[in-house]
């Protein structure tokens, strides 16, 4: 079904016969009790909360209920901390559309089996807005655009559209969600441009978007009006600008969204190996926050480069090395948020097919016993059916 389809058999379902009882139901509201059901049938067939207690990928049902959200996704560490002379520790950021975690492993480096050298890479220094979600919005509607621009009074100085969306198709407020999703998700980046949400290395901004810029794709942006660097094109410092009608031009700052920041030491350092160190692959092991320290020093439980040990905080995985290998990249398949289902903006339920009837009769339960109708203990009956 796609989101039209899965409306108009919502509000069949819930409709009685020529009653007209429903009629009222908001496609807003509709959109609402979708995402609803859809995030609790995610819950219910990822863990063992079915009628046949299986868990994700123990039977074909459950492969098949959440293989369209399954991905992979591979990316460098960045050096934390250490944690004494033996130990040390990277973190691996996970995606911003991460949800559940299946598997992960790493890329390290050794030098057979004693213990390695290694030097920091963090020389590369960082240019970074930081965007309040609250001055993406007027009150009424959310902006009309958004540019990087070297000169707000001459935009041929330096300008660069952040993304790729079209921000004339978000409602305030109801694609809020959808919005803030959309920002931070790759496929709508500009080249050059990273968008992270509140955390980014080091950086640490509540219910804010943090977004990177490459130095080297824009040479023309400027951090500090006082010392422009030598290929900045004006001496004010390059701002974020936000529209809120279409067609307005840039005259004064009056729109300013951000201006640039700057780190000389950059946001996280890299640990190199020697050259002629051997690259190795392993499957990383899960351990509890409580038990972590007490394994490091246990020696037959402590991380190896056949198995690193890893914890999760926040929106890192924590990768625990010795000092005999050094992690480059982490990669993990995992399961991804879904896109939340909007009629306005023409977004479809992601998951396989086969599920959306379940869907459909999960938000048709929850309307019901939202208007308290008599029926809603029929149709649970009947929706208990389903699998």
């Amino acid at each position: 079904m796609n989101v039209t389809q899965m409306h108009l058999a919502i509000q069949q379902g819930v409709d009685k016969i020529n009653s007209l009882q429903a009629d009222m139901l908001l496609s807003q509201e509709i959109d609402i009790e979708l995402n609803k059901s859809m995030s609790r049938f995610l819950n219910t067939k990822y863990g063992r909360g079915n009628k046949y207690g299986k868990g994700f990928e123990e039977s074909q049902k459950r492969i098949d209920d959440l293989r369209s959200l399954v991905k992979e996704y591979k990316a460098p560490v960045i050096f934390k901390e250490q944690y004494n002379n033996d130990f040390w520790v990277d973190q691996f950021r996970l995606p911003s559309d991460y949800l559940y975690l299946v598997n992960q492993r790493s890329e390290l480096f050794i030098e057979d089996c004693e213990p390695i050298e290694f030097t920091f890479d963090d020389t590369d220094p960082t240019a970074f807005f930081i965007v309040p979600f609250s001055n993406l919005d007027d009150g009424s509607d959310f902006i009309d655009k958004l540019n990087i621009l070297s000169d707000p009074s001459n935009p041929g100085l330096g300008n660069q559209i952040l993304t790729t969306l079209n921000y004339n198709t978000y409602t305030y407020p109801q694609d809020t969600i959808n919005l803030k999703n959309d920002l931070i998700d790759p496929i709508n980046w500009s080249p050059g441009i990273q968008i992270y949400w509140e955390s980014y290395g080091q950086l640490e901004y509540p219910n804010s978007f943090i977004v990177i810029v490459d130095l080297t794709t824009y040479n023309w942006v400027n951090w500090d009006s006082s010392d422009a660097p030598l290929t900045a094109t004006s001496s004010l410092i390059t701002a974020l600008i936000g529209t809120f009608t279409p067609g307005v031009a840039w005259t004064n700052d009056s729109n300013s969204i951000s201006y640039l920041q700057y780190t000389e030491d950059g946001l996280g350092a890299k640990r190199l190996p020697p050259a002629g160190a051997t690259r190795e692959f392993a499957f990383n092991k899960f351990i509890q926050q409580d038990d972590i320290f007490k394994l490091l020093d246990d020696p037959f439980n402590t991380t190896k480069y056949t198995s690193p040990l890893t914890t999760i905080r926040g929106e890192y995985i924590d990768v625990y090395t010795s000092d005999i290998f050094i992690i480059d990249k982490v990669k993990i398949t995992y399961i991804r948020k879904p896109r939340q289902i909007s009629l306005t903006l023409g977004i479809s339920c992601e998951l396989p097919e086969h599920t959306h009837q379940e869907i459909v009769d999960m938000t048709v339960s929850s309307i019901l016993e939202g208007i308290s109708d008599p029926r809603y203990q029929t149709h649970q009956i009947e929706v208990g059916k389903n699998e």
